[in-house]
């Protein structure tokens, strides 16, 4: 007689390979010696097939033959989502092993108690249950194992780290930027970058190539597949099935998650998985779909609501000094080498706005190609070209970053839309700035503005209070937060569902708040401090 087996029943499901899934997997398999099966929506990318050190002209050419750099961001046409006009919400999402870590800004920044005690003083919407000292460890141990470099500042707005590796030298323009900005009293400090400067960990470092946003050739800086899946799957802890698209968490009579319903990308094909336990990593908006769609944790009601990023413009001049000088090579670290940190926090003065805000400061320097900057120059023929080249090496850039406050109607919802490929509703996206941050943008553009000149800088011209459309930052939170009480938050301080204890959520839907800061290091080190504790729970029995 034949008996058919029963279906496999995997200790842990990880929805999602970035930086939340990759770091849940990596610490469950690595660390704790759990059975691990992921779940994927993509494959892997191709080092060999990324256009890293390809130049600009070359660039021009390869197209023109036909040929296309690596597809990685998520075609909205295979996966679309509703957003509309006149606050069109840029939804850029990622399909495959490592999610956004293959092109992420690498800018890895701590949270402060300014953060996550924030609500707590100012009385918006609810504040963090956790505190500094409850992940400070965790930085620690992220910025260790993926190496982050940056200075030894330490700030109550930025706090620092004893393991930062070297930072790169500034460049000059840089150095004009901090000059003016701390002549004003206020501090910038060293970048800290997801990039080893060092090598460290197995991992080379850095050759100053500029080309991040490229992919890495050598694996320098931080991504989810060289340093945390790859590793982890080497264990043989950890199964990953790509082109895996959730579409839901399934649910058992005892109101526990029992799998997940997944459909194959390039097939359709529909699959069930089982888990004992369930970790949902699949990034801030996908994860609320499945959520949503799954009708499961939201007996609180805000799944779906408080939707946060950051403001962020952007803004350009020429440093007198440097013009007409020889152009250098700038490539450095893609991206800045400086960073101002929340200011506002310190020096005393009322605002007549909440929380606050940073800036950022890449494409300062003699980079790759000409800028958008190059349309506005006035000129034409030859005369035009020459004031190109003699402001190219001239070039600095601000890119201030502010928060934007928990709002409820700001939210991702299903009920109602079309469906996808497979039949799943998809996302509609509803997002809109108040007065809080328009009184923020104001001092923002009075900042750069000054910072500008006291270098006696030449400013591109821009139109004072625009912004980026809504999505730019790439920093998608707050549609799964996570509070002490659970009528009005849907995680505790561990990234576990309230209602369904054997699911937790890890990725940037989980924050309370959304801060002024690029968020992808509190996302590993709320990744492993929740992984830490199911291990501890599986133990005990606890779930």
């Amino acid at each position: 007689m034949f008996t058919q087996s029963a279906p496999e029943v995997h200790d842990v499901i990880v929805i999602g390979s970035g930086a939340a899934g990759g770091m849940s997997a990596w610490n469950l398999a690595v660390n704790h010696g759990v059975n691990v099966l992921m779940l994927d929506a993509g494959a892997r990318f191709k080092r060999e097939d990324f256009w890293t050190h390809v130049k600009p002209w070359q660039w021009r050419e390869r197209i023109e033959k036909g040929l296309a750099p690596p597809k990685i961001q998520l075609d909205v046409k295979e996966q679309p989502y509703i957003s509309k006009e006149p606050n069109k919400f840029d939804l850029i999402r990622v399909w495959g092993r490592g999610g956004k870590t293959n092109i992420w800004g690498r800018v890895a920044l701590r949270y402060s108690d300014l953060d996550f005690e924030g609500p707590a003083k100012d009385g918006w919407e609810i504040p963090w249950p956790i505190r500094y000292k409850d992940i400070a460890p965790y930085y620690d141990k992220v910025e260790r194992e993926i190496g982050v470099c940056g200075g030894d500042d330490d700030t109550d707005s930025l706090p620092g780290s004893k393991f930062h590796q070297p930072p790169p030298a500034l460049r000059c323009g840089e150095r004009f930027m901090k000059r003016s900005a701390e002549a004003m009293g206020i501090k910038v400090v060293n970048q800290r970058k997801a990039v080893n400067t060092t090598t460290a960990a197995g991992h080379s470092p850095c050759h100053y190539c500029g080309a991040c946003g490229r992919g890495c050739d050598v694996a320098a800086f931080f991504n989810s597949t060289d340093y945390l899946t790859d590793k982890a799957e080497k264990t043989g802890k950890l199964k990953i099935v790509d082109n895996a698209v959730v579409a839901h968490i399934l649910l058992g009579d005892n109101g526990l998650a029992k799998g997940v319903r997944y459909f194959d990308r390039n097939t359709r094909a529909e699959r069930i998985v089982l888990g004992k336990r369930i970790i949902l990593g699949a990034s801030c908006v996908d994860s609320t779909r499945i959520l949503l769609n799954s009708k499961i944790g939201n007996s609180s009601g805000v799944i779906g609501s408080y939707l946060t990023e950051q403001v962020c413009f952007h803004m350009f001049g020429f440093v007198p000094e440097l013009m007409g000088t020889k152009a250098l090579n700038d490539d450095g670290l893609g991206g800045e080498h400086i960073y101002l940190p929340r200011y506002n926090a310190r020096d005393g003065r009322k605002r007549d706005y909440l929380r606050g805000f940073g800036s950022q400061f890449w494409n300062t320097g003699a980079q790759a190609g000409v800028g958008n900057w190059a349309k506005q120059i006035e000129g034409f023929g030859l005369d035009y070209k020459k004031a190109i080249k003699r402001r190219y090496p001239a070039l600095v850039a601000m890119h201030p970053y502010g928060e934007v406050l928990p709002y409820k109607h700001n939210k991702v919802s299903v009920d109602g839309t079309p469906k996808d490929r497979y039949g799943i509703p998809i996302s509609r996206i509803e997002y809109s700035i108040g007065d809080n941050e328009k009184k923020m943008l104001n001092e923002m553009y009075d900042l750069a503005e000054s910072v500008f000149r006291g270098m006696k800088a030449e400013i591109v011209p821009y139109q004072r209070g625009a912004i980026d459309p809504f999505g730019s930052a790439i920093h998608e939170h707050g549609t799964c937060r996570m509070g002490a009480d659970p009528k009005r938050s849907a995680l505790n301080g561990f990234n576990q569902m309230h209602d369904v204890k054997n699911v937790f959520v890890v990725d940037g839907s989980s924050f309370t708040t959304a801060s002024e800061k690029n968020p992808t290091l509190t996302i590993l080190a709320l990744a492993w401090r929740a992984t830490d504790y199911l291990a501890d729970q599986m133990r005990t029995g606890g779930v």
